[in-house]
């Protein structure tokens, strides 16, 4: 079979994956393969055709193949330990970079994350950098263009939250006990910080934290803690008094006090 011949055998591996395609500009979908099927994309019929993945929602495949370029570049600049590529690339989910891992190996796109890339893995690597979108091209490569897309709802309400949270946190500044989204080591996460305190310099004590796996996830409960804002100076005081512990379980409890029992 064909894929039993190695890539730089059967094709030209200085040149980006694809090459081979024609382009059509008078009917849609304009990419042909050499199969002649057609394709809206490169990077659709890379990730979709030489992968076989699922193409998804737009902000899912963007994601996807970004995050999928972000990886291969990882492993073409530089070696690192897979401890590193896990805790930079995969949160520190060991399971799911061992799974990535080997489906890249899999693939014969590179020898696992630690490994160097196969020719081929550098042609799709060189295809997908050539065809970013406008919004990511100016940014480098990696983790910082995949970061913005983590999170259940991909961004699509970032803009209108962030509108609504900022009024709230520019009145909250007065309080005596407020809630604040702060990156903590490096995840989303909230803090409730305690009034000021100190002669010289007053600072505000922090009193209460939690992290979050995405953006997403945080500004669910931060909006939660927002249509209760009234409240916030009663719970600084108990996270003061009682400690995070006792905090964290009085917000657990009164979060599904209106809970229905569903035993079905």
């Amino acid at each position: 079979m064909e894929q039993d011949i190695p890539y730089e055998q059967r094709r030209n591996a200085a040149l980006p994956f694809g090459y081979w395609c024609i382009a059509d500009p008078d009917r849609y979908p304009h990419l042909i393969d050499e199969h002649g099927r057609r394709w809206p994309s490169l990077r659709e019929y890379i990730w979709c055709s030489r992968l076989g993945m699922a193409r998804g929602s737009n902000f899912e495949f963007n994601a996807m193949t970004e995050f999928l370029l972000a990886v291969l570049a990882a492993i073409d600049r530089r070696v690192v330990y897979i401890e590193e590529q896990v805790n930079d690339l995969f949160a520190g989910a060991w399971d799911l970079a061992r799974n990535y891992s080997s489906w890249l190996e899999g693939h014969q796109l590179s020898e696992g994350l630690t490994g160097d890339l196969t020719p081929e893995g550098r042609a799709i690597l060189v295809a997908l950098a050539s065809t970013r979108g406008g919004d990511a091209a100016p940014i480098p490569i990696g983790l910082p263009t995949v970061a913005p897309w983590r999170g259940l709802d991909g961004g699509e309400t970032l803009e209108e939250r962030e509108r609504v949270f900022k009024i709230s946190e520019a009145f909250a500044i007065g309080l005596p006990g407020r809630f604040v989204r702060e990156r903590i080591s490096r995840r989303a996460g909230i803090k409730l910080i305690g009034a000021p305190e100190g002669a010289n310099i007053p600072l505000g004590r922090v009193l209460w934290t939690m992290t979050f796996p995405d953006e997403h996830a945080r500004d669910r409960l931060f909006a939660w803690l927002i249509h209760r804002i009234d409240r916030w100076e009663a719970w600084a005081k108990i996270a003061s008094d009682d400690g995070a512990q006792a905090f964290t379980e009085h917000i657990l409890r009164i979060r599904f006090s209106d809970e229905t029992i569903d035993l079905g």
